[in-house]
Formats: C-alpha cells, structure tokens, sequence
C-alpha cells in the first residue's frame, strides 16, 4: 500500500483541464504555461501509477519535445499547435478513463481516536517516554495496532495490542523475578506469581487489570472464532496502554 495525498490527485485534474482547454495564445514558456502544465500531467502519470495512460502519452511527448525547441521564450501558441494539443488531449483522455475505471482508492474514516496518529504516532496515545522505553518487537505491534484501527482491521489490531502487552508483561515479569521464575512464562502463571512474591504483591490494581484484559480478550481472542468489532478494539486499546505505561513506570523506579 501506498499513501497518497488527495491533493496529489486534484493538482493532476488541474493540469489535465488545463491542457484539454488550452487555447491560441497560450503561453508556452513559464510557471504555469502550457510546458509546465505537460510536465505536471507527464510527471503525475508516473507518480500516480497510470502505466498504460503514461505509454499512450508518446504524442504528447512528441509535441513538448517541438514546443522546447522554440528560442523566443515569450512565445505563445498558435491557433495551429493549440487545436493539434486539443487533439492529442482528446485522444489521450479516452485512454486515462479507461485506466482510471481499473483502479481504486479507499478513504480512512474517523475513528474515536486521531487519525494521523493512529498511523504516525501511536506512542503519543500513550503516557509521555513510555513508548521509547518499549522492546523494539513492542513498538512493532502497537505501530501495527494503530494501522489496523485506522484501516477498520479490527481482529488483526487485538491481535497487535494483546501480543505487546504480553511481551511487556514477560520483560516486567523476567526483571523484577530473578529466581524461581515459572515456566512457561504464560500470562495468567506470571501475574499469579507476581501477587505471591513479598517484593511484587504491592501492584495489585495492575494485576487486577492485566487478568480482565487476559480473561476478556486476550484468552477469547485465541480461539480462530473470535472477531472483533471497531468498537471492541477502541475500548481494548486504552486498557492495554494502560497496564503497559504502568509497568514500564514501575520498571524505571527500579
């Protein structure tokens, strides 16, 4: 997938209509003449990945490569080359609306949540220098989590968010207990054993936090059955950040 911007797409109609209206006396040379206008619509065939669109352009590129050619550059066009380009724009266009019915593009709707953030930033969802203290496999799958959300991938993002918050749990777990740690290190064993140890037993809101979370997601979440709506995955999301930020704080008293 790639991103683009929708701007990208209307500056590309600017110069298509542009070139399609072009009329004697147009200027050829300039910031926004007729040369520019085909390098922009040249330019955003490639960009915007128009391939066929961009191989039937051979007569457009023909005649920018004339129109370069012209010393005096305050020429305008003339009555001549203005219909020949109105042609070739004609011809050419037919081609683009058949290319451009091949291909789609999806639009991210509003979740509870910033979007630009989802994408870019899920760290400052989080309480602040918690996510750059994570394990590089955790900062993965929140990344992951905030994409699944904002693309509507519910199921996957669970996924994302139960498996870091895990990982989270097993370095929280592996730093504090040195010895005589359970095996294997399962979430429920671990914070079981974390209530048991004189120096642990204190957090007990965080414990009471991570079993809701194992109990009602993480263990449902298991089964190939289970599927997550929108709404699930947006209420799961704080509740995993939450029991993350306060293990990693608990951590760097240590």
């Amino acid at each position: 997938m790639e991103r683009k911007s929708i701007y990208d797409y209307f500056f590309f109609g600017t110069a298509v209509r542009y070139l399609q209206d072009v009329e004697a006396k147009y200027p050829i040379f300039g910031g926004k003449a007729v040369l520019a206008n085909i390098d922009i619509f040249l330019d955003e065939l490639d960009q915007l990945g128009l391939k066929v669109t961009s191989i039937a352009a051979f007569e457009l590129r023909g005649f920018k490569r004339k129109l370069s050619k012209i010393k005096d550059k305050n020429s305008v066009l003339s009555e001549e080359q203005a219909v020949e380009l109105n042609m070739i724009c004609h011809n050419l266009r037919r081609t683009l609306e058949a290319e451009l019915t091949t291909l789609e593009a999806f639009i991210v709707t509003p979740k509870r949540f910033d979007i630009n953030k989802l994408l870019n930033d899920i760290g400052s969802l989080m309480s602040p220098d918690i996510f750059s203290e994570l394990p590089e496999i955790v900062r993965y799958d929140f990344t992951e989590a905030g994409k699944c959300i904002a693309f509507g991938r519910p199921t996957a993002a669970a996924f994302h968010l139960l498996r870091g918050t895990e990982a989270v749990l097993r370095h929280f777990y592996c730093t504090l207990i040195r010895r005589k740690r359970v095996s294997p290190l399962l979430w429920g064993e671990m914070t079981k054993d974390l209530r048991k140890r004189k120096t642990t037993k204190k957090h007990t809101t965080l414990y009471n936090n991570l079993d809701n979370i194992r109990l009602s997601y993480r263990n449902p979440t298991q089964h190939p059955e289970a599927i997550y709506d929108i709404d699930a995955v947006q209420d799961l999301l704080p509740l995993c950040f939450e029991v993350v930020s306060k293990m990693i704080k608990i951590l760097s008293k240590i």
